[in-house]
């Protein structure tokens, strides 16, 4: 090669150079590609947001959420059956509709010759009285009792304060005979204090339930009978 022409060389030499060190610069700034590590769509569309998920679980906890009326009902239940629990007959009188009075039943369902007492005429403990309350399941024998026999028995012969299945208006207890209260009490409303049954060997077959029947008076529920609920023949 002619010594005049290394010059000549040399500059080509360098423009290439100079090309190539330019297109790796433009690679190392071009956009990352659909397989890359980083996503191409956000999808935060499809997900609902911290704010509309903690809505969402209010609503449906709202909708749950028993009314005022429910409430009132079961604070009334609670106070009926403690001052059953504690003989109170002045603060169960205070429970009881005026004018429909206090229905006794011995079974489920209700029926004609039920006792009923306004709240003023309730029988005492103290009574030695005998009085029908009914017929005996399976005997047909009339139930004449004292008012404290009957409660003993029909009433209050478990600690349903401490029943462990506690219902409004949905029965637990089912047998031959029928809870009617709310045929016979039409609007009216009732509390179930259930005991599944005490002896295993009984199959579930001494099952035992009190249940309260409510009318409402006003904004106030109102007792109107004390229903013993049991299996029976």
């Amino acid at each position: 090669m002619k010594p005049r022409m290394l010059p000549y060389f040399a500059m080509l030499l360098a423009v290439a150079l100079l090309a190539g060190c330019g297109g790796g610069n433009d690679d190392r700034n071009a956009a990352p590609s659909a397989t890359s590590g980083t996503p191409v769509a956000s999808q935060t569309d499809s997900t609902p947001s911290e704010g509309s998920a903690a809505t969402a679980s209010s609503s449906s906890s709202a909708s749950a959420a028993p009314s005022d009326s429910q409430k009132a009902l079961s604070a009334a239940a609670k106070d009926v059956v403690e001052a059953l629990r504690d003989r109170d007959l002045k603060r169960l009188s205070s429970w009881i509709d005026p004018k429909l009075g206090l229905r006794f039943s011995p079974y489920a369902a209700m029926t004609e010759t039920d006792r009923i007492f306004k709240p003023e005429a309730l029988p005492s403990f103290k009574s030695q009285d005998k009085i029908k309350w009914g017929t005996a399941d399976g005997s047909g024998d009339p139930i004449e009792l004292s008012f404290r026999d009957y409660f003993d028995k029909f009433v209050y012969d478990k600690d349903f304060d401490t029943a462990p299945s506690i219902s409004a208006n949905k029965l637990v207890g089912k047998g031959n005979s029928v809870y009617n209260g709310q045929d016979t009490y039409p609007g009216s409303a009732f509390v179930e204090f259930h005991f599944p049954g005490f002896d295993d060997s009984a199959d579930g077959m001494d099952w035992e339930s009190l249940i309260l029947t409510f009318v409402q008076n006003g904004s106030d529920w109102r007792l109107v009978a004390l229903t013993h609920a049991q299996w029976t023949i």
